[in-house]
């Protein structure tokens, strides 16, 4: 009887090995401890840790209240669409790039050393967008998008969880 249950016990820890792939690329699709998904950013030079962000609920809370990002880590935000969204810094302590990549996972501008607000009311918060339609937005701490050598033109490799 324990062989049977044995079997059967790394046959179930292999089936969720299995699941946990993403097959694009191989890698783990693994959440960081606010729940969202986890995936890898590749760019000329390197690769970056992110979240992803691709529910109109993790978008709008995005980084509020974090009291700091990781060296080599992000947040993505996946837009769904092809579009010039806005941002703020509304409930943000951190300050941070914003990088706006478009469907071709083109890096088409950058918004530098982005400041929080504290204290402002929402209605008088600096609204951010990018000059032409993106279907993503790459939040970083200040200053890395210079510091890894990211620019417009740039191009930007992920596979997103399904």
């Amino acid at each position: 009887m324990r062989p049977m249950r044995t079997i059967a016990l790394a046959t179930l820890l292999l089936a969720f090995v299995f699941v946990a792939c993403d097959g694009d690329d191989g890698g783990a699709i693994e959440q960081s401890t606010t729940g969202l998904s986890l995936i890898d950013l590749r760019y000329d030079g390197g690769a970056l840790r992110v979240e992803v962000a691709a529910t109109p609920d993790d978008r709008a809370h995005g980084l509020a209240g974090r009291a700091a990002l990781a060296e080599d880590t992000g947040m993505l935000f996946d837009l769904g669409e092809s579009r010039v969204p806005g941002f703020w810094m509304k409930g943000m302590l951190i300050p941070i790039d914003m990088i706006w990549i478009d469907e071709t996972k083109t890096i088409t501008g950058i918004a530098f050393d982005v400041q929080p607000q504290p204290g402002v009311p929402d209605a008088e918060l600096r609204r951010y967008s990018p000059e032409t339609p993106v279907r993503y937005v790459l939040e970083v701490n200040a200053g890395a998008s210079l510091s890894l050598g990211l620019e417009a033109g740039d191009r930007v490799e992920f596979t997103l969880p399904q």
